[in-house]
């Protein structure tokens, strides 16, 4: 099973607004291909297992909406001449069913039977709406 990474979204106040900033801070590494990167004062400890399939789920306003797929770790040296690390990611935001989770600085581990599934799955019209009426939905048990 793969391990995630849990992140709050700090700043942003929607998942359109989400998708706006991951798109326009995506490029074109030579190794990676299309990704964007953030970086982090941490490097995760148990990178392999988030290497192995895991994403970085996003919190917005108290509850985790989105997630996108790690493709890489990378050491990096911060502006402070400090060790830190890139978390590369596809700049594809997938929804999830809406969890809610209380915020935090900095990044979590999310294992993977605790983290929500995909808001849209199968081949059907399931799960096509927005992400605030999931969450009602899920608050009334229907989801």
């Amino acid at each position: 099973m793969p391990l995630h990474i849990l992140k709050v979204a700090a700043g942003i106040s929607s998942l359109e607004q989400l998708k706006r900033v991951v798109k326009h801070y995506a490029y074109e590494d030579p190794q990676l291909g299309h990704i964007m990167h953030m970086s982090s004062r941490n490097t995760p400890k148990r990178a392999e297992e988030l290497l192995d399939g895991g994403s970085v789920f996003w919190i917005i306003k108290r509850s985790i909406v989105a997630r996108a797929p790690l493709v890489a770790i990378r050491e990096d040296e911060r502006l402070d001449g400090k060790k830190g690390c890139q978390m590369c990611i596809r700049p594809e935001i997938t929804l999830t069913i809406p969890q809610p989770k209380r915020g935090f600085q900095g990044w979590r581990y999310l294992k993977a039977e605790d983290a929500p599934g995909d808001l849209l799955e199968g081949g059907n019209d399931a799960g096509k709406g927005s992400p605030e009426l999931a969450a009602e939905l899920r608050t009334l048990g229907l989801l």
